[in-house]
């Protein structure tokens, strides 16, 4: 019988990081030996365990996830957290999530706040995933646009927030992702040469769509809240500043129009 103690060991000798957390998680989901052998030479592999498990916890919520969709990361909370504190006052804000994936941002507030929700998705695989979710909570209308088309941006306006956790990784990251990385999609992850691409759309074109007043929530990455907040502030965004997660690294950048 593989005991947590085993399946710890075997998840170790094979690389995996979060051994002990990951040998509980697996232990949960099955009982049965060769599933659980399985698993462990998977993730050994590479591939996430969330992949595996076909859903994840994020929040208050729990996802379906799988091939072709970004991972939600706890990372993420602390824009969720910062969006909740914004919405805090409103009377039925309209929201926008672009580049939403699975999801995880869009729901998440949208269950702790009700409101006027909207949440745009290009790629196929992702967007499947993003529909799923989002029938199973309810409250969110679904789009499948390129954010990048003059369609997308016409057909938002008087909105509240918009919130994005766009590909951020710069050409140089692309060549060194971890093992279990390289198995999310492309798409979800490269944000250009620089990692900006995405947040200079987003910041200029769609600043159009916010009401006065009304804001604009970026999740960034390690080193880029510096470049993000300078290119709100050249758009015209004022009152701009920045939220550090769990880990004590700036993570969302916060624009007013």
């Amino acid at each position: 019988m593989v005991t947590e103690g085993n399946l710890r060991d075997i998840l170790s000798e094979k690389g995996v990081e979060s051994a002990s957390f990951e040998a509980r998680e697996i232990l949960r989901f099955t009982d049965n030996e060769e599933e659980i052998l399985k698993i462990a030479k998977l993730r050994g592999e590479g591939y996430p365990l969330q992949y595996i498990f076909g859903e994840w916890d994020f929040y208050d919520v729990t996802l379906k996830v799988g091939e072709g969709v970004l991972i939600p990361r706890q990372d993420t909370e602390t824009l969720v957290d910062e969006a909740l504190k914004l919405l805090k006052n409103k009377e039925s804000p309209r929201l926008l999530d672009l580049c939403s994936g699975s999801g995880a941002i869009v729901i998440a507030i949208k269950n702790n706040k009700n409101g006027v929700y909207f949440a745009l998705e290009k790629e196929a695989a992702a967007f499947s995933y993003l529909k799923e979710n989002a029938e199973k909570y309810g409250g969110i209308e679904v789009i499948n646009e390129d954010l990048f088309s003059d369609k997308a941006i016409s057909l938002f306006s008087e909105l509240d927030m918009i919130t994005a956790n766009p590909p951020y990784l710069t050409g140089e990251d692309m060549k060194s992702l971890q093992k279990e990385v390289e198995f999310e999609p492309p798409s979800a992850l490269y944000g250009g040469e620089d990692g900006l691409l995405f947040y200079r759309f987003i910041a200029n074109r769609y600043h159009r769509a916010l009401k006065t007043g009304g804001h604009l929530l970026f999740e960034v990455g390690a080193t880029q809240s510096d470049s993000v907040f300078e290119l709100m502030k050249d758009i015209g965004y004022k009152n701009i500043y920045k939220v550090r997660d769990l880990s004590g690294i700036e993570r969302v950048v916060v624009g007013e129009k």
